[in-house]
């Protein structure tokens, strides 16, 4: 980027007509500058002093000339003024680094997800859920895990939970069962659960911890009451164990994981009952459904749940598919230049490290390369 360039991007960002990436731009070269009070290193120290002076005098030359009220003033006006004035100079003594720095701190925007969900209303009512908290518990009324309330007026409505790109919550449904989503995905569920069964709709993906519950029939005889989770054409019913489904459209199948206990996996209408074919699983085998076609097969569990644990965890996993996971829990957009490689990865990596030094290990294989550029990573 020149001088010119630079300069009729700060002017429209004075005035208003920036665009949302041309904004954060000068946001981020701001703060930038604001950071690193050595980004002028190799100036003295009256250098730095007289450039000081001058940034001064340029921003309260800028404010006088537009004259904005005192109340207007923002925090972005004078970011904006003292951009112009900090960026000419910077400009003039290292133009090639300073554009660097400030991709760099582009890339620090890029963080990993963390506690964000939506709750939905059967009435429309759309609730934004505290990041401060990890979780929600569904009884009489909606509340987080230490008690605060949520919604109050929520009998017989059927309510979404749904995190975004980046995001991830718990949940407690009405019978006891743990719920965790994982980012980009949603769970449709029931204020209160019947005496039958307890359904739910997954999109995405979720680790159940179901409860055991136990009803009496019309004879007054006990019986178990199934769990059940639908996901598109698939159904998984159990009466009291640990799974993990992960089930995202981009990915064109269905994974289901048992950790523990029992459950039995089939395909079709849920009402047609006698045309469904059920899978039985045991602890350790996973279904993996692709269209029509439903196989079992013995995997390591812990692969599957341990975003659960806060981790990446792969065994000959194809890039494709780590990529896919990256662009969800860190929220970025993934472009191959070219084909894309068809290497695969071994690894275990923390879900909270920096995405650049997870980039970093997957690149140190020299089977692949990245380059960032705001929220968007090539695969070169």
């Amino acid at each position: 980027m020149d001088r010119k360039t630079f300069l009729e991007l700060l002017e429209k960002y004075r005035n208003g007509t920036a665009s949302e990436e041309e904004r954060h731009f000068v946001d981020v070269y701001y703060r930038l500058f604001e950071k690193d009070k050595d980004v002028l290193r190799q100036l003295n120290e009256d250098d730095r002093r007289r450039l000081q002076e001058r940034i001064k005098r340029g921003v309260d030359k800028k404010i006088a000339h537009n004259r904005p009220s005192r109340r207007s003033l923002s925090y972005g006006y004078y970011a904006a003024a003292a951009a112009l004035i900090v960026g000419l100079l910077i400009f003039l003594y290292r133009p090639t680094s300073l554009e660097q720095d400030v991709i760099a701190t582009q890339q620090d925007s890029i963080v990993p997800g963390k506690n964000r969900a939506t709750l939905l209303l059967e009435t429309g009512k759309e609730i934004a859920l505290s990041d401060l908290h990890s979780g929600i518990v569904i009884g009489d009324s909606i509340k987080y895990e230490d008690g605060q309330v949520v919604s109050s007026a929520i009998a017989g409505q059927m309510l979404t939970l749904k995190t975004p790109r980046g995001g991830q919550y718990a949940l407690t449904l009405p019978d006891s069962t743990r719920v965790w989503l994982n980012a980009e995905s949603s769970l449709r569920y029931p204020a209160h659960f019947g005496t039958n069964e307890r359904y739910v709709v997954l999109e995405g993906e979720a680790y159940f911890d179901v409860a055991k519950v136990v009803s009496l029939d019309q004879n007054g005889l006990s019986r178990k009451v199934p769990f059940r989770v639908q996901t598109g054409v698939q159904t998984v019913d159990v009466l009291g164990t640990q799974f993990n489904i992960s089930a995202y459209a981009e990915d064109n199948k269905i994974l289901t994981t048992l950790i523990e206990g029992n459950v039995k996996v089939s395909l079709g209408d849920t009402e047609g009952e006698k045309e469904r074919m059920y899978h039985p699983l045991k602890p350790g085998q996973q279904t993996i459904l692709q269209g029509h076609n439903l196989t079992i097969n013995k995997v390591d569990v812990s692969l599957f749940t341990a975003w659960k644990e806060g981790k990446f965890v792969f065994e000959q996993e194809p890039l494709e598919n780590i990529l896919k996971m990256l662009a969800r829990w860190y929220d970025v957009e993934i472009v191959y230049q070219g084909d894309k490689p068809s290497v695969t990865f071994t690894g275990s990596m923390s879900r909270y490290e920096h995405i650049s030094e997870i980039l970093d290990k997957i690149s140190y294989t020299q089977a692949v390369q990245f380059e960032t550029e705001g929220r968007r990573v090539k695969v070169m």
